[in-house]
């Protein structure tokens, strides 16, 4: 008699314990994650983290998944015959055709980048296009890359739209279905395709802001352009930084503490060098498209303070040969503690946090953090990325 309820206990027992295998032969599969980690990697590396999908397939995917909408703020298209993004607009042209309505934000510099592609997301039945122009307001730039299907998923990283964004340039972002999330970006792209329009800042309505213990945060910059409920980016980093334990992670496309012509603005420079002084083994990791710039010598100081390491990524020249704008890395994150991730669009220099409408996401979740870490360790260990050095002369890499 005892047997019996004790053979019940135990078979309940494995199927909660039952791995994803085990469960699936049973039909029963577990909870797809809200929020995926979504890489592009230079074509002719090992860099592809085997874990992770590659955006130009989740894009195509997001896009077929479409029913009612498709909304995009990017700061600019550029398209290549024969390209993963040729791909990527033929579902947007057959996503219009069946009815989902298409709106585009583009940045209003940069619509001469590429006419031809502006011209095609135009021609898409039903869609609108709206620049983007910050000019008499800010000296800034509608520099985010994200997009809404549905109202009920977004895509928000690193990735211009932009055919090398998925063939020839390393870089990371999310796709999620987190409704706050998507509530939020969906509300901030409401009010930056009204300012497309009508070219004046309206007052926004506040709506109450995350708790602090919100697994998962929007922030925006710039702060005149963004409701008071959401916070500044600059604000979240700091705070990631100011509250990091025992290690940081960042990788970023550039790193500067000089804004403008000349003026000094050390705001995140002083936040790593206080977290190295304080025992945090801080780690910064950044393209060659320092070398040579004005930055540089102040990444070089970076590098003799205890616990604070720098290194620099550079991605060969693909076998077709230079390809302007690309082979490199432009990820823009930061890992704190392995438990909290910042993801976003801004590079570290101050243009992007107090006059350009960039988008961060910032995630206390350890999971997603330590896949972005497992992201940047492969970065930082591989043949691509070497220490940089306060005494060593480096040229200037060709870029365009």
């Amino acid at each position: 008699m005892i047997l019996r309820p004790l053979l019940l206990i135990l078979t309940v027992g494995l199927a909660m314990i039952a791995p994803r295998s085990a469960l699936a032969q049973t039909g029963l599969q577990p909870e797809a994650p809200r929020t995926q980690l979504v890489q592009s990697i230079p074509v002719e590396t090992d860099l592809a983290d085997p874990d992770l999908p590659f955006a130009r397939e989740v894009w195509v995917a997001m896009i077929r998944g479409a029913r009612t909408s498709f909304e995009a703020a990017e700061f600019y298209v550029t398209n290549r015959p024969g390209s993963a993004l040729e791909t990527v607009l033929a579902e947007l042209e057959s996503a219009g055709k069946r009815g989902v309505k298409v709106r585009f934000l583009l940045s209003s510099r940069m619509l001469e980048q590429d006419p031809a592609s502006v011209a095609r997301l135009r021609g898409i039945p039903g869609a609108e296009v709206r620049s983007f122009d910050l000019a008499g307001v800010s000296t800034g730039i509608l520099h985010a890359k994200y997009f809404l299907v549905d109202g009920r998923e977004a895509f928000l990283g690193s990735q211009n739209f932009d055919w090398r964004a998925l063939e020839h340039i390393h870089e990371l972002g999310v796709r999620t279905t987190e409704p706050v999330i998507v509530s939020r970006l969906s509300r901030l792209f409401a009010i930056d395709w009204a300012f497309a329009a009508e070219r004046k800042l309206n007052a926004f309505p506040v709506q109450p802001r995350p708790s602090a213990r919100s697994k998962v945060e929007l922030v925006a910059s710039p702060p005149f352009l963004t409701p008071k409920d959401i916070r500044p980016s600059i604000e979240a980093l700091l705070d990631l930084l100011d509250q990091a334990k025992l290690t940081v992670r960042v990788q970023l496309l550039t790193y500067s503490p000089i804004s403008g012509q000349d003026r000094y603005w050390p705001v995140l420079d002083n936040a790593l060098r206080a977290a190295a002084v304080r025992g945090v083994k801080v780690k910064l990791l950044v393209s060659d498209w320092v070398l040579g710039g004005r930055a540089l010598p102040h990444l070089k100081a970076l590098t003799l303070i205890p616990n604070l390491e720098v290194r620099v990524a550079s991605i060969p020249e693909a076998k077709e040969g230079h390809i302007p704008f690309a082979r490199v890395i432009h990820s823009k994150y930061l890992v704190a503690d392995g438990e909290h991730l910042a993801l976003g669009t801004s590079n570290w220099e101050e243009s992007y946090f107090s006059g350009s409408r960039n988008l961060e996401l910032v995630f206390r979740d350890t999971p997603l953090a330590n896949q972005a870490a497992a992201v940047f360790d492969r970065l930082w260990g591989s043949r691509y990325a070497f220490a940089l050095e306060p005494l060593t002369a480096y040229e200037k890499r060709k870029v365009d």
